[in-house]
């Protein structure tokens, strides 16, 4: 009795002395680990070698300051959440907690606004700073909706990727870590990111036109977008 071969086809032949002999069928099984055998390593030696990812990687997050590229409608957020008009280097946060509001984990920001203590004769007098923003990174998904959900563009997806720390505090990042992890960013990649207004460019869209793979995956039907998503396209 012959070796039967193994299939979905119950009438498949026996294999032929030939593919007894040499092995045939167990060198199909390895044909992609044949294929890659004699191709380049991708692998890194990650920390003694890194890599640069994609601009719209989702890595870890920042906190953008006030640089000039703020949205239109920046100053506008500013007067209506009674925000102190921030200075040049000074946080974007204006407290409105969009970003919390968006994300499937609410429970990673903690953040908090405190009214100025000064005269009521102080052009201040009644509006509010940021004192504390943190995010527990441990628990985040990096799903990127609190990001599309800001409206002053002041939290953002930078390329770092390294979140290793002996202890789960190391992963809670607090406004002025968030900010530095920004300055940082911006300086390296700002103009890759964003444009003058701190929007996305053509390339950054959320739906490329030349990103032609994804739109073959969808069966070149790709899901429409609605109108919360309009000033991101």
């Amino acid at each position: 009795m012959g070796i039967k071969k193994v299939g979905l086809n119950k009438n498949v032949a026996p294999q032929s002395i030939v593919e007894k002999i040499f092995f045939l069928d167990f060198a199909k099984g390895l044909k992609t680990t044949i294929k890659h055998l004699f191709k380049r390593v991708i692998t890194v030696d990650f920390p003694f070698e890194v890599i640069v990812p994609a601009i719209r990687f989702r890595g870890v997050h920042g906190l953008r300051n006030v640089d000039g590229t703020e949205p239109e409608d920046f100053a506008s957020w500013v007067k209506k959440l009674k925000i102190k008009p921030p200075e040049k280097g000074e946080t974007r946060c204006i407290a409105c907690k969009f970003c919390q509001a968006a994300c499937p984990v609410p429970e990673i920001f903690v953040i908090k606004a405190e009214k100025l203590d000064v005269p009521e004769d102080h052009p201040h007098h009644g509006l509010k700073v940021l004192t504390q923003f943190d995010m527990d990174l441990g628990k985040c998904m990096f799903c990127g909706l609190c990001t599309l959900a800001c409206p002053t563009a002041c939290i953002i997806h930078t390329d770092v990727y390294d979140l290793s720390s002996y202890t789960r505090r190391g992963a809670i990042l607090n406004k002025e870590q968030l900010a530095k992890i920004a300055d940082d960013f911006i300086a390296r990649r700002g103009k890759e990111k964003f444009d003058e207004h701190s929007h996305w460019p053509d390339t950054q869209k959320v739906w490329p036109e030349y990103d032609l793979a994804r739109a073959k995956a969808w069966d070149n039907n790709p899901p429409v977008f609605g109108p919360n998503y309009q000033d991101q396209e």
